[in-house]
This record gives C-alpha cells, sequence and structure tokens, in this order.
C-alpha cells in the first residue's frame, strides 16, 4: 500500500507540474478605437521573451498607407523598469517612444497613414515620404523591426533615475493572415 501511495504521489506531482506548464499564447485582437481602415493587407502580432502585442495591422492600396500596432504588453512584470520601443523599416527608426513606465508601455498605440509622394524623373519623391511610406505590400515583412529596450533603475528620485542596465529585445512578428 505504501508503494502505492508513493508512485501515485510521484505521478501526481509529474502530471501537476507537466498541467500546469501554460506556454504563453499571443492571440491577435481587434482595435476598433484605432481603426481606420476596413481591409487589411496583413494582420500580426509580436512577441519577445518579456513583451509582446497583440494588434498589428498593415494596409496597401497603391500609395495609400496604413499601420496599425497596438494592445501592447508585458508577459512578467520587471521591477524598477522603464521601456523604450523602437520601430524601424529597411534599419531606419521610424517611431521612437521612451522611458515608459508598465502603464504607458501597455497603452502605446503606433498609427501612421499617409499616401506616399509621386516619384519625379530622377526617382526622388515629391510629397509625403517616411521610411513607412516607402515600404510595399510585397517589402514589409522583411523591412519591419521592432525593438523593446527595458532599463532596470537603483535610485529614482523626483528629478531623475539613475541607470543600473539595459537589455533589448527584438519582437519575432508571426502574421495570422
Amino acid at each position: 500500500m505504501k508503494k502505492v501511495f508513493v508512485l501515485f504521489s510521484i505521478l501526481f506531482v509529474i502530471f501537476f507540474i507537466s498541467g500546469c506548464h501554460n506556454d504563453f499564447v499571443i492571440e491577435f485582437k481587434e482595435d476598433p478605437e484605432h481603426e481606420i481602415m476596413n481591409n487589411t493587407t496583413y494582420r500580426f502580432v509580436g512577441e519577445s521573451e518579456h513583451f509582446y502585442f497583440q494588434t498589428g495591422k498593415v494596409y496597401y492600396d497603391g500609395n495609400e498607407r496604413f499601420l496599425l500596432i497596438s494592445h501592447f504588453g508585458i508577459k512578467e512584470k520587471i521591477e524598477n523598469t522603464n521601456y523604450n520601443i523602437n520601430l524601424y523599416f529597411n534599419d531606419q527608426l521610424f517611431y521612437e517612444e521612451g522611458t515608459l513606465s508598465d502603464e504607458e508601455y501597455t497603452n502605446t498605440v503606433i498609427s501612421e497613414h499617409g499616401i506616399l509622394g509621386e516619384s519625379d524623373k530622377n526617382g526622388d519623391i515629391i510629397g509625403e515620404s517616411n521610411a513607412f511610406l516607402e515600404t510595399t505590400k510585397d517589402s514589409f515583412k522583411e523591412s519591419i523591426k521592432i525593438e523593446i529596450t527595458y532599463c532596470f533603475y537603483n535610485v529614482c528620485t523626483q528629478e531623475n533615475c539613475v541607470k543600473e542596465d539595459c537589455n533589448t529585445e527584438t519582437l519575432n512578428l508571426l502574421y495570422v493572415d
């Protein structure tokens, strides 16, 4: 009887450990509050070791472009930390938001809408242009990169905080469509 109890206890512990191990799954989330286009070219989410976002949408129609990235989150809270978000297209910094608190980070919305200007006879763009607008439907997936930098702070006063250590994570993008 004692052997059965020990065996049952071991099996219970193994089952409990394996059953309670829950991989963090990022699911796409709509964002009707910030939506301006109905037809999306790509929908995507992003995640890294500590961070994620649930809403990523891009829309291409001719020279018109729309980008929305929102519903940022933290997988596991990191104490005494501030965050920076950097968004790149073709290694050109497009968006930068720095020294964000937990709440500011999770409430971040990156949105861009514009029409790429026409090219002149030399190939130079006349009108609106930026690193995002110059991407195409075909080049978008290879050109986008999102990095989150988080810095631990040792001492903070009302005037400033003393940085102790910073780390950067690149979010892996997973396309829904």
